[in-house]
């Protein structure tokens, strides 16, 4: 999320960073890009990076990498922290560029000397997952340290583990359970987790399955999957809690539903989104002419109702070619459901065969339109699909949301 931008005193170009800001944090994002395009913003810096996170995020306009990292570029060589953060992640992780550790550590650290804790965060696990060699490490837990001194609960609790497995310090059992404590007495579910194992397995604290219990429990409770697994072994071995298999299934059952936001997690999980007009529909009556005529008419609603009937073959003889092209016809005209429910079609190849490009294509144009998941399996998508083809992805977005302007 954005941080928010105060207010500015001086001339009226002067709070436009911040009244963009606010636009963004309230979703007018139209707002934001029209306040961001005036060119009269004292603060430059910010007013690219705000763009740029427009973009990247594809609020109120079509999600675009390549335009993003053009405006944090532009930002970073004003020396804004967040522009710097945001590139290095990007050459981090090799998405949407090609991925180039030597400049990721060069933008990561010099947005980790700006002093911002969530940036020397993210530069310490950078390090950790290997970014700089096996001498990063020890680089990594003084950044956790200087982020946790600030406050930062996950920079305490990844210090901790450090110190657990001697990695990059020298192994300190009781200080990491000391590290893991304080940032569980905060609230931090990861610590609480790490905590009860520890308690488990009793090597070095007295094993106390009553208290890992709690910690297990306070962990689920703030929807960690690790903790729910764990939750879900007590109560199925009856350790600091009376056994109690079904509530085991249903804590197992919530953490597989709690896999995270990966791509396969999600279409799992999801169904066919619906139009507003259509929430209320009653599926049980048989195919009606009504309805089919307006279909015939290119009403998008009634290309999508009927879609759905087609392909589920509810009360008419199924013919999936025919739901499909119906569906794509409605998706074309601009009704969001259908652009996702077409999308969610070619991510699972299921009627079509499995296209991420066009699925993240379908999921782009159904987020800006702002129907409930699309950002979600869109940016899950984004993640499957190599800098080529998600360049061309975005570039086709543009095309068809300039068409339908």
């Amino acid at each position: 999320m954005i941080a928010p931008v105060g207010a500015q005193s001086g001339p009226v170009g002067d709070d436009i960073v911040g009244r963009a800001t606010l636009a963004i944090e309230q979703g007018r994002y139209g707002d934001a890009l029209d306040l961001l395009t005036l060119d009269e913003a004292s603060d430059e810096a910010g007013r690219q990076f705000l763009l740029g996170e427009l973009h990247a995020r594809g609020l109120g306009v079509p999600q675009n990498f390549e335009t993003a990292l053009q405006c944090f570029r532009r930002a970073a060589s004003l020396g804004h922290p967040a522009a710097r953060n945001a590139l290095g992640r990007a050459y981090s992780e090799g998405q949407a560029v090609e991925a180039d550790p030597q400049l990721a550590l060069s933008y990561l650290r010099a947005a980790a000397l700006s002093g911002e804790a969530r940036y020397q965060a993210d530069l310490a696990r950078a390090l950790e997952a290997g970014l700089g060699g096996e001498d990063g490490i020890g680089e990594a837990a003084s950044w956790y340290r200087q982020a946790a001194d600030q406050g930062d609960l996950d920079s305490l609790t990844s210090l901790g583990v450090l110190y657990l497995e001697g990695r990059g310090v020298d192994r300190d059992p009781l200080l990491a359970i000391d590290l893991f404590r304080q940032a569980s007495e905060s609230g931090d579910a990861r610590a609480q987790n790490n905590l009860g194992l520890i308690y488990v397995r009793g090597e070095d604290v007295e094993r106390d399955y009553d208290r890992a219990f709690q910690l297990f429990s306070q962990a689920a409770g703030q929807g960690l999957r690790e903790g729910l697994a764990n939750l879900s072994v007590m109560y199925a071995s009856g350790f600091g809690v009376e056994v109690d298999e079904a509530e085991s299934l249903r804590l197992l059952e919530q953490a597989r539903r709690s896999r995270g936001t990966t791509l396969s997690a999600l279409l799992v999980t999801i169904g066919f989104p619906f139009d507003a007009r259509l929430i209320n529909h009653d599926w049980t009556p048989a195919f009606g002419v009504a309805t089919e005529q307006a279909a015939e008419a290119g009403d998008p609603v009634a290309l999508y109702l009927t879609a759905m009937w087609y392909l589920d073959g509810d009360g008419l003889r199924q013919d999936v070619p025919e739901g499909i092209d119906r569906l794509e016809r409605a998706a074309r005209a601009g009704l969001g459901p259908a652009q996702f429910a077409l999308g969610l079609i070619y991510a699972n190849g299921r009627g079509l065969p499995q296209d991420y490009a066009s699925a993240y294509v379908w999921t782009s144009l159904a987020a800006l339109a702002a129907v409930p998941g699309a950002i979600e399996v869109r940016d899950a998508l984004a993640v499957e699909m190599s800098a080529d083809q998600l360049r061309g992805a975005q570039q086709r977005v543009g095309r068809h949301a300039r068409e339908t302007d």
